[in-house]
C-alpha cells in the first residue's frame, strides 16, 4: 500500500474519533484538510439572526429599533450617525454582533449649498444666479437695516460698482478695501448694497429649520468686483445640530433602547 494512501486512512479514522466539535451551529469534519463545514444552509432556519439595516431617516431607524427587544445605540454626534447592537449580550455572555442597524443622516440640497457657499468668492453674475436659483430658502439684509427680497437682492448684486479714488486709507470694511498705499476701491449698489444673506432651510430630514447668516464682504480682483460670502458663527451652529440630533434620537427611542455617545467596534 502506497504511503499517501495509507495516511488519508489514517486521517479517516482520526476524524471519527474526533466527533463533534461542540459547536451550537451545526457542523461537521470533513476530509479535506479537516475543515469545518456548515451545514446551516441545509436547516430549515438558520441558528441566529444575521442582518443589517441601514436609512438615512431617523423615524424610521427608530421604528426598527423600537421594534426589537434589547438594543445599545451608539451615537457618533460629529459625522451625524449612530449604529444600534441588538446581540451584544454581556461580558459574561457576550454575542455575535451580527444584528444592527445604522442611522446615517445626509445633508439635505439646501444646506449643502449653503456650506458650499461658505468662504467662497464669486463674481456679481454668478452669485445673482446662485440667489436666484435659491430664491426660495433666501432673503437679504441692505447696510441701511432694510429687509431685501430675493429678487431685490440678485438686482442689487448685479448693481455694485466699483469706483476707485486716490487716497490713503488704512481701513479694510465690508465694502471698501484699499488696494495701494494711495488708492481705495469702494463698492456700492445705492441704499440696497446688502451686508447679509439670510439661507433658511432643514439642514438634515428630523431636526428643525434653522436660518444662517451669511455676511457679503468685497474682494476686489482688478476692476472687478468679488463677493465673498461667509456663515457667521457655523461651528457654534454645527454644535447646536448634533446636540439636537442626540436629543430627538433620544426621544424617538423607547426605553428598552439604551444610548450612549461613541462608536463602537468588534475586538
Amino acid at each position: 500500500m502506497e504511503a499517501q494512501a495509507l495516511e488519508k486512512i489514517i486521517a479517516l479514522a482520526h476524524a471519527g474519533q474526533i466527533g463533534n466539535p461542540g459547536t451550537s451551529t451545526p457542523t461537521m469534519l470533513v476530509p479535506e484538510g479537516y475543515k469545518l463545514a456548515s451545514l446551516e444552509q441545509y436547516e430549515s432556519s438558520p441558528s441566529r439572526f444575521r442582518g443589517a439595516f441601514s436609512s438615512s431617516s431617523l423615524a424610521n431607524f427608530a421604528e426598527y429599533v423600537n421594534a426589537e427587544d434589547e438594543a445599545r445605540v451608539f451615537v457618533n454626534i460629529d459625522d451625524m450617525d449612530a449604529e444600534a447592537f441588538f446581540d451584544l449580550g454581556t461580558a459574561q455572555a457576550p454575542g455575535h454582533a451580527e444584528h444592527r442597524a445604522v442611522l446615517t443622516l445626509k445633508q439635505t440640497a439646501p444646506y449643502r449649498a449653503a456650506l458650499a457657499a461658505h468662504e467662497r468668492s464669486y463674481g456679481q453674475k454668478d452669485l445673482a444666479h446662485w440667489i436666484e436659483d435659491w430664491h426660495h430658502c433666501i432673503e437679504g439684509e441692505a447696510t441701511s437695516g432694510a429687509t431685501l427680497s430675493a429678487k431685490q437682492l440678485a438686482n442689487a448684486v448685479r448693481r455694485i460698482e466699483i469706483k476707485a479714488s486716490s487716497e490713503r486709507t488704512h481701513e479694510d470694511g465690508d465694502w471698501n478695501a484699499s488696494r495701494s498705499g494711495l488708492d481705495a476701491l469702494d463698492a456700492s449698489a445705492g441704499t440696497d448694497t446688502p451686508a447679509f444673506i439670510r439661507f433658511t432651510c432643514l439642514p438634515y430630514e428630523g431636526l428643525k429649520t434653522r436660518t444662517f447668516d451669511l455676511r457679503v464682504s468685497l474682494m476686489t480682483d482688478g476692476d472687478k468686483p468679488k463677493i465673498k460670502l461667509r456663515i457667521m458663527g457655523l461651528e457654534g451652529i454645527q454644535e447646536e445640530m448634533a446636540t439636537e440630533f442626540k436629543e430627538v434620537l433620544e426621544a424617538h427611542l423607547e426605553e428598552h433602547a439604551t444610548l450612549l455617545l461613541g462608536n463602537f467596534r468588534k475586538g
